[in-house]
């Protein structure tokens, strides 16, 4: 890693979390020095919000080795990335000297943001081992990184530094040809832009802007994109909301409304033709993440956006019964009305807010199970989830994958109330009494069976809730269950404390 600053730093600490050896490269020993102290601090977070555990970081802090001498970072290295300051000649200077020290084979990195890669290299001798791998700040946390080839880059580094950043857990994202600039800092630079002019023109303060992104677009945009919010808007809609804030309406949208190919859920009208939304989300059940999932985990409770602060995530709930009432009343009807072929199905949403070192909830929203609906959804559950758990769950009624825009107009009243989505809450009946004979020595509860883990392992809610319902000499009792999801697939939910307020107090 040659240059040691934000960025650079937050790659080393990047590839060292993964289990690679790191040599980090500064001109000065102050500069070291301070690198070593930035990345100490961004690994001890990383342990504090439940990303990486103490072992993990001391481990990856002992994977990075200091250096000011260029020879010793570049020497038998199988990938030099660069991050110095945005200057050509900088740049360029750098990769000259690193062409004459780095082995035949090593591949020469940029993360240059909008420079020429194919200018950075002009005076290599082996402009084909160099390229541009552009990450986004903080680097150890943000998924994406832009892998840019230059014009004489070979095919074969660009695929290898593909595979080596999906190893260490990167999401890369491979363009075709040069892109000075890429596409997400220009993206980027038109939302300052217009943040900008918002603010100089009175209409918001920079910290309603930024309420306005963190708080509402940032976390839509989280989850669904540009062209898949049109897919879910309709590009109809999309048209008229353009001009009803005096905006242009483009071309392509007004073409496809003026052709009646609108409506994503008619299959035409659609942007992004290989990327339908409806399609993407299917399996989304929780929140957009704020940070990745720690290293080797499924995303568990470090994902959720209360964390953005490094919160611990609590271990107890606070309930009135009285907001689980509709719920309560639904799982009995189901119950009541089901059959060994008709599985009782009953799911909602959890809303409610943290208090200082508890999970209160505070509303029921109930959301369509899309797995009722959806053959390509059953489909894909055949091919994922019954190879893992049983034929039991080709019925429709058993596992629940909530429909995406449901859970996107849950999640915008819940931010409206000023809640959070916590997680879910499922019902669970007496299967080992009214389930289908082959499946009578079945006993579930309260506790998680292994297709719920795995649901809940791949929600990133902090919060998942199971109301078990049997019948004992012709009454009905239940029991509650509080559960976090496991810190990996296949490991155990970790349970909560449940505590009742006192009626009417």
């Amino acid at each position: 890693m040659v240059g040691g600053g934000a960025m650079g730093c937050g790659i080393a600490l990047e590839f060292a979390t993964a289990g690679r050896q790191v040599t980090l490269y500064n001109t000065r020993p102050e500069s070291s020095a301070q690198a070593q102290v930035r990345i100490e601090r961004d690994a001890a977070l990383m342990v504090e919000t439940g990303l990486l555990s103490p072992a993990q970081a001391s481990a990856a802090l002992g994977r990075i080795r200091r250096t000011t001498v260029l020879a010793e970072a570049a020497a038998d290295q199988d990938f030099v990335i660069e991050s110095v300051p945005e200057d050509l000649a900088v740049k360029q200077r750098v990769f000259r000297e690193l062409d004459g020290l780095a082995s035949p084979d090593t591949i020469l990195a940029s993360n240059t943001t909008a420079l020429s890669v194919t200018a950075i290299a002009r005076d290599c001798s082996r402009p084909e081992r160099v390229l541009s791998a552009h990450y986004y700040l903080p680097a150890h946390l943000v998924p994406l990184v832009d892998v840019i080839p230059g014009e004489k880059t070979s095919p074969d580094v660009v695929e290898a530094t593909r595979l080596l950043l999906e190893e260490v857990g990167k999401a890369p994202v491979v363009f075709q040809r040069d892109v000075p600039g890429s596409v997400g800092p220009r993206l980027q630079q038109a939302l300052i832009a217009e943040a900008l002019r918002l603010v100089q023109e009175g209409v918001a303060t920079p910290d309603m802007v930024d309420r306005i992104i963190t708080q509402g677009i940032g976390r839509r945009l989280g989850v669904t994109g540009v062209f898949d919010r049109l897919d879910l808007v309709g590009l109809d809609q999309m048209a008229a909301i353009m001009r009803g804030s005096g905006r242009p309406v483009p071309p392509v949208i007004a073409q496809k409304v003026e052709r009646g190919e609108a409506r994503a859920e008619v299959g035409a009208g659609l942007l992004s033709v290989d990327t339908r939304c409806h399609r993407r989300l299917r399996g989304a059940r929780g929140p957009p993440s704020q940070l990745p999932a720690p290293r080797g985990a499924c995303r568990g409770p470090a994902a959720h956006p209360f964390l953005r602060g490094g919160a611990v995530m609590p271990d107890t709930v606070l309930l009135d019964l009285s907001v689980l009432a509709d719920f309560f009343g639904d799982s009995v009807r189901e119950y009541e009305s089901c059959t060994p072929e008709l599985p009782p199905r009953c799911w909602a949403i959890l809303l409610g807010r943290f208090t200082e070192d508890a999970m209160s909830v505070e509303r029921v929203r109930f959301a369509r199970n899309i797995r009722e609906s959806d053959g390509e959804v059953l489909q894909e559950f055949d091919s994922t989830i019954i190879p893992l758990f049983g034929a039991c769950y080709s019925n429709g009624r058993r596992g629940f994958w909530c429909e995406p825009k449901e859970l996107l107009r849950i999640t915008q009243e819940a931010e409206a109330e000023g809640l959070e989505v916590l997680g879910s809450i499922h019902l669970h009946p007496d299967w080992h009494r009214i389930g289908p004979p082959h499946e009578r020595g079945l006993r579930v509860s309260q506790e998680p069976t292994p297709m719920d883990r795995h649901l809940f392992c791949g929600s990133g809610w902090p919060l998942n809730m199971i109301l078990y319902l049997e019948r004992r000499e012709g009454r009905l009792y239940h029991s509650l269950g509080a559960w976090a999801p496991p810190p990996e697939s296949g490991a155990s939910c970790r349970s909560l404390a449940l505590r009742f307020t006192v009626h009417g107090r």
